[in-house]
């Protein structure tokens, strides 16, 4: 016989039973929220995502100077070219860099922006082994820019509680980020809020160094689907658990009369 729907909730809603009821109806509340929140990530993944797509789909954006014409997060993965000269004495690297599951840096070179009145850049001009890095001596991999340097922006990198970073006390390679504001303390001439990544050039040899560092553009949509779901199910699961446990403890009691 199918179970009557209103005998079902009069069951729930007893005096014996309500206040197990009022818990499960809670937990399934929250439950669903989590659900909710997922699908809310996900709209913000996707805003992201179309965002992200108009930035790699916008022409490079040419730097002349420090007046930039978005915010450094606005600005952040955006193409972007410039020409410039290295300051190669005052190149640093940024430790615990991998490469091909290889250790090593990221080698940092300042570059002063032509026609800027004294503007400067750091630029990621890409990987080096861990011996070259801890040597300082980088001369082997000066090369001039000829042409305008081209790479993608990328904000300062703050520790993770959103301060600025401790200057190291080898301000050469003791470096862990590219935190922009710290580094700047140790330089002679003023930096751009933002930092340049030297795109890959397919005409340049794979294993030249400094090898040069892709951006990870990630487009998926991550597993905020996938969870939402998961937790709609859990809260469907736990009401259809309750009131089937419910209902078998009542017929046990019924029969054993």
């Amino acid at each position: 016989e199918a179970p009557n729907p209103m005998s079902t909730i009069r069951l729930l809603f007893s005096r014996r039973y309500w206040w197990q009821t009022l818990i499960v109806l809670l937990a399934m509340a929250v439950m669903a929220g989590l659900g909710q929140w997922q699908l809310a990530r996900l709209e913000q993944r996707r805003a992201s995502n179309a965002e992200l797509l108009v930035k790699l789909q916008t022409e490079a954006l040419v730097v002349t100077s420090a007046a930039l014409p978005e915010s450094p997060d606005a600005l952040e993965d955006r193409l972007a070219v410039v020409t410039g000269e290295y300051d190669f004495a005052r190149q640093i690297a940024v430790q615990g860099q991998f490469s091909e599951q290889s250790p090593g840096y990221w080698l940092l070179t300042p570059l002063r922006i032509d026609g800027s009145g004294g503007d400067v850049i750091l630029v990621n001009r890409g990987w080096i082994p861990a011996a070259e890095g801890a040597a300082g001596d980088w001369s082997a991999f000066d090369e001039a820019p000829d042409q305008p340097v081209r790479g993608y922006l990328q904000r300062s990198r703050k520790m993770p509680d959103g301060s600025t970073s401790v200057v190291p006390a080898d301000v050469v390679n003791g470096w862990w980020r590219v935190d922009i504001e710290a580094i700047q303390s140790q330089m002679p001439y003023p930096l751009l809020p933002v930092a340049l990544q030297v795109a890959p050039d397919e005409s340049r040899g794979r294993d030249e160094l400094p090898r040069r560092v892709p951006v990870d553009f990630d487009l998926s949509e991550g597993s905020h689907m996938i969870y939402a779901i998961q937790w709609y199910a859990f809260a469907l699961i736990a009401g259809i658990v309750y009131v089937a446990v419910l209902r078998r403890r009542e017929t046990g009691a019924t029969d054993g009369k």
